[in-house]
């Protein structure tokens, strides 16, 4: 009888953490080679919804003969579906868009040119 029954296959646990190579891997990861970002955004456009989307649309376009145009819309969208939203508390770098129109640290507003150039020698 115990030779009808199939034995379940046991589960890895052998596997130690060190065997991973996890510190390689996260190294990798963290790398700014050219290769592996090329391969990262390769692997990001084929599993996005938006961008198989887009091509379908454009090919459409393209047979209609308005291709052209679908390449403007399709930039001007990918500019709006890529625009990221500024956390709690986090200022813009235009100042335009932050509360009282407070400039961010750094930024060199007029006031402070004139003074530059005022007080310069000549």
């Amino acid at each position: 009888m115990a030779d009808t029954k199939q034995k379940k296959q046991k589960k890895p646990y052998h596997i130690k953490k060190a065997d991973l190579h996890l510190d390689e891997y996260i190294e990798e990861q963290n790398s700014k080679d050219p290769k592996i970002l090329w391969q990262r955004g390769v692997n990001r456009l084929k599993s996005s919804f938006q961008f198989k989307l887009y091509i379908a649309l454009q090919l459409i376009a393209a047979a209609v003969g308005y291709g052209q145009a679908m390449l403007i819309v399709g930039i001007l969208w990918a500019m709006i579906a890529n625009t990221g939203k500024r956390k709690e508390g986090e200022m813009s770098a235009y100042s335009l868009f932050n509360k009282d129109v407070q400039p961010i640290a750094g930024s060199t507003d007029m006031e402070a040119l004139d003074r530059e150039l005022r007080t310069r020698a000549m």
